[in-house]
């Protein structure tokens, strides 16, 4: 076997940004859920495996400068694209690290204990032997009481799709050249037996979806996607078995709003779960009630349940704030799991407060609407619009947080996006996590950093089409690409007053701008 391990390499995986793995969201999960979290307001450790590019990563670090950071991938391109970054905002608590999962679970990597371990797009995507790799690191790190995040491509849910993997898979083993060629010699293959009445695509509904992603989605993902050798989607049931060999218990789902199951399952089938014993066998009947096609598993090594009273007392330490300006709420809400109903009035009333500035949950139980409501309530209803990207949870202690390290960092960003396109986030030091930023946005961002004082539309929109130019960027308007020059300034002009109305004061209440 070669350094990639099986693993898709001559293709780096696109930058990307993932909220669910900073450790407010994961403390927060646990607050949810019932377990003592890993406090924030100290110094913590923190690791990264299969980090890619280091997006997500480098903003963690630069929004909790009170966490020491490591990450770490195989691919040295990845590596040194990850340091560039940290280098750029100058951050001195982030270590990048170029190793395999057998290095680190051997030792051969001097490292602390490690209070957070996490890994997006990983554990399903690698081969039975580096997953075992993960968890003797895991064994060997993770502190008691900290937390793993594990995320991983689900079955029942891929069922219907894992034979076009494998066609795709070993078509590519036969056909040579770059990834990009071979995804390419694969999509004409999957034309021809459509085209020639394969029942396996015409009998297969739920085909629909993958399909779709097969054909627009960017080849950096999909190579990845389906052209590891070791890539298999997993049952709930193996992955905790094999984690519970690290002594991971399993505590809940990185989505939030799974910690309140009866936002999504109806009654009978709350009773059918509840008559079974097992944790295991009941998490991985929800996934067949869901036909789940991916999990954000939430682990705890030795985790020690609280008593309601705690866990009032860890909710009186968080709060909500604002990462986008919301229309009216309405009544229904699509979550990962199903479509849920929500308290409108209570939801509006929050939203409202939030526009003003962010609020701690027991600053939003003040307000008429919410004042027969329990905290627990209000939490509840902080995790249905965190699902629907309206608000973020945070920890109250992080306002008094240093915010240079994050400043750095964003105006690292903002100057890297007059170049391309590739790092779509911002870091919040008030969230000590980050947020998705649209180029238009990242451009004009850094604007305002370099002329605050100095609000200039006319001269912003010229900034701006001129660095879409450079970078071969086309505006697009109810799909339609926009040709003319009258045509693209009218719609920068509406893009940056929108942004300078509804996303700058945003930006100020997550310490972002």
């Amino acid at each position: 076997m070669d350094w990639s391990d099986g693993y898709v390499a001559g293709i780096d995986y696109p930058a990307a940004f993932f909220r669910e793995q900073s450790p407010a969201h994961l403390s927060f999960s646990c607050v949810l859920n019932g377990v003592e979290p890993v406090p924030l307001d100290r110094p913590f450790t923190y690791m990264e495996l299969g980090a890619g590019q280091g997006l997500t990563v480098n903003i963690l670090a630069a929004s909790n400068p009170q966490g020491r950071f490591y990450a770490v991938d195989f691919s040295p391109s990845q590596v040194a694209s990850a340091r560039r970054l940290a280098e750029s905002a100058e951050l001195d608590n982030l270590v990048f690290l170029e190793n395999s999962f057998a290095e680190l679970a051997a030792g051969k990597v001097e490292l602390p204990p490690l209070d957070f371990i996490t890994m997006y797009g990983v554990y399903s995507w690698v081969d039975a032997g580096n997953r075992r790799h993960i968890l003797d690191f895991i064994s060997r790190y993770l502190k008691p009481g900290g937390v793993v995040y594990l995320n991983y491509n689900a079955m029942p849910g891929w069922s219907a799709t894992l034979p076009l993997q494998r066609l795709i898979l070993e078509h590519t083993r036969h056909h040579g050249g770059t990834p990009e060629h071979q995804l390419a010699q694969a999509r004409t293959l999957v034309d021809a037996l459509q085209q020639a009445g394969a029942a396996y695509f015409d009998g297969n509904s739920n085909l629909g979806y993958r399909l779709n992603s097969l054909y627009k989605d960017k080849a950096h993902y999909l190579a990845h996607e389906y052209m590891s050798e070791g890539w298999q989607p997993l049952y709930h049931a193996d992955v905790a078995r094999a984690a519970a060999g690290a002594k991971l218990d399993y505590i809940g789902s990185g989505e939030l709003s799974h910690a309140f199951p009866e936002l999504f399952l109806t009654q009978e089938q709350r009773a059918l779960l509840g008559d079974i014993a097992d944790p295991a066998l009941r998490e991985t009947v929800k996934d067949y009630l869901a036909n789940t096609s991916f999990r954000e598993d939430v682990y705890v090594r030795g985790a020690r349940r609280m008593t309601p009273a705690r866990q009032e007392q860890w909710l009186r330490q968080t709060g909500l704030a604002l990462t986008s300006l919301p229309g009216p709420v309405a009544d229904t809400l699509q979550l990962p799991a199903g479509v849920t109903r929500i308290d409108t009035d209570a939801a509006q009333a929050i939203l409202d407060a939030l526009a003003e500035r962010p609020h701690a949950l027991i600053e939003l139980a003040c307000l008429p609407p919410l004042r027969d409501k329990s905290i627990f309530d209000i939490a509840r209803l902080g995790a249905l619009l965190t699902a629907d990207g309206l608000v973020s949870t945070y920890f109250t202690c992080s306002a008094a947080m240093p915010t240079a390290p994050a400043q750095r960092m964003n105006a690292a960003l903002a100057e890297a996006s007059r170049l391309g396109d590739q790092y779509q986030a911002l870091a919040s030091p008030l969230l000590g996590n980050g947020v998705k930023s649209g180029l238009v946005q990242r451009l004009l961002y850094g604007l305002l950093l370099r002329h605050p004082h100095e609000i200039d539309t006319t001269a912003f929109v010229d900034h701006l089409r001129d660095a879409l130019r450079r970078q071969g960027q086309r505006l697009v308007k109810d799909n339609r690409t926009l040709e003319s020059d009258d045509d693209i300034r009218a719609e920068l002009h509406y893009l940056t007053d929108a942004i300078l109305q509804r996303r700058a004061p945003v930006w100020r209440g997550l310490q972002i701008l």
